[in-house]
């Protein structure tokens, strides 16, 4: 009896690891997923963005979601490199998914590849997030040679191509896990919020009511569960596309582009504010102002500023420096480069260069909602005869007296 016992749990346990050899098998041979059927793929930052291909918008199609997974997980990578922001920012999100409940537990199958829907739908799947990272970053800093991209100090993924099929994937060494590049654009009546970051030039477009739709539309694109009877409720009960109703909290779907497009568009929606937004003539001004600096371009640079320039020091003592065009020309790489501090939404002190608030489409507006002031960062700006100007900037004591020299210097 012992020995019929034994023979069939060892019958088991060679049956349980054919089925597992034959699941890494498959693993193995799909396409996209070994060494030999891949070859390097540069994406060509200098080529630049095509931004009127919607959901390809950037060279050689790195913005979109990636897949990956092993025995237990579902791995979700979004890249979406923000054309509007002249390449300057990229937002990383990896999700991470259980499939725990599934009994076919190989979703991303090797003669297809599922179809992804915001919120946790992958093919006729819907996960609840178990971790999710979001980032922003400095597309400089993530793009390491436009051959792989740099996360943070220890992770790395590179970017391929597969031979056979000519899709796209991203490959992350150190888990040698495969992230293939699946199909996916977001989807309802107001997508744009979600690829690009807004200015106030994208908000004019649109009504009080518009814009509430838009914020809300982000949510139940995410599966949120609004409140029975609830307006948004029946809004989105009335629209049969939408996966919604599903989560009580949405926040670990909403990539940081999302989150930054709801708070700027949430201002706009305060009476005092989106009715009087189309007199506001700074955006104009800022928009200039900011291709001149991004460009380097000194001549359609000098034509914004007020001349003589003043730099303000920190001290009494500290005289008011007057700059001609010639002299602003050389001290203009010092401003850019002054650190600058302030505190951010959590309380906590941070520190920033000059250079970084012309990064951003619209930085200036932003804190015009709130505050309506003249200044960002160390500049300063006015209207002189109904014309903006950048009329000044400040210096701390270390730059002040750098300055100062650099002006006595013939």
């Amino acid at each position: 009896m012992m020995k019929n016992i034994s023979f069939f749990i060892l019958n088991l346990f060679f049956v349980a690891f054919a089925s597992f050899a034959q699941q890494k098998t498959a693993v193995k041979n799909c396409p996209c997923t070994i060494p030999s059927e891949i070859s390097e793929w540069k994406p060509q930052l200098i080529k630049g963005y095509d931004t009127s291909a919607y959901a390809n918008n950037f060279a050689n199609s790195v913005n979109g979601v990636y897949i990956a997974e092993d025995r237990d997980s579902l791995y979700q990578i979004k890249i979406i490199v923000d054309a509007k922001s002249y390449a300057n920012f990229v937002h990383f999100q990896h999700l991470s998914f259980s499939k725990a409940r599934l009994i076919n537990k190989h979703i991303t199958r090797c003669e297809e590849l599922p179809n992804v829907h915001d919120g946790g739908w992958i093919g006729q799947n819907i996960f609840t997030p178990v971790k999710a990272i979001n980032r922003q970053i400095v597309a400089s800093s993530f793009f390491v040679g436009e051959n792989y991209l740099r996360v943070d100090k220890t992770r790395f993924y590179r970017l391929y191509k597969c031979d056979k099929e000519s899709k796209f994937g991203i490959h992350d060494a150190d888990r040698q896990r495969y992230y293939r590049k699946v199909y996916w654009k977001p989807e309802g009546q107001f997508t744009e919020i979600s690829p690009f970051g807004f200015t106030q030039k994208e908000v004019k477009k649109y009504n009080k009511q518009q814009l509430a739709e838009m914020r809300n539309e982000v949510y139940a694109r995410y599966n949120f569960a609004f409140k029975d009877g609830s307006k948004w409720y029946n809004h989105f009960n009335n629209k049969p596309d939408y996966r919604w109703n599903h989560f009580k909290d949405v926040t670990p779907f909403l990539t940081q582009v999302e989150k930054e497009n709801i708070k700027y568009i949430t201002a706009f929606e305060s009476a005092d504010y989106y009715d009087n937004q189309f007199q506001n003539d700074f955006l104009t001004f800022w928009e200039e102002l900011r291709k001149s600096v991004l460009e380097q371009n000194q001549q359609q640079l000098q034509s914004l500023v007020q001349f003589p320039f003043e730099i303000d020091g920190d001290l009494d003592n500290m005289p008011i420096l007057k700059l001609n065009s010639q002299q602003f020309e050389k001290i203009w790489p010092l401003l850019l480069q002054q650190e600058n501090y302030g505190i951010d939404e959590k309380g906590k002190p941070v520190s920033f260069l000059g250079k970084s608030v012309f990064n951003k489409d619209d930085a200036f507006t932003e804190q015009m909602i709130n505050t309506r002031s003249n200044s960002m960062a160390n500049f300063n700006f006015e209207k002189v005869n109904a014309v903006w100007k950048l009329n000044g900037a400040y210096a701390d004591n270390e730059l002040y007296p750098k300055i100062q020299n650099l002006l006595n210097t013939k």
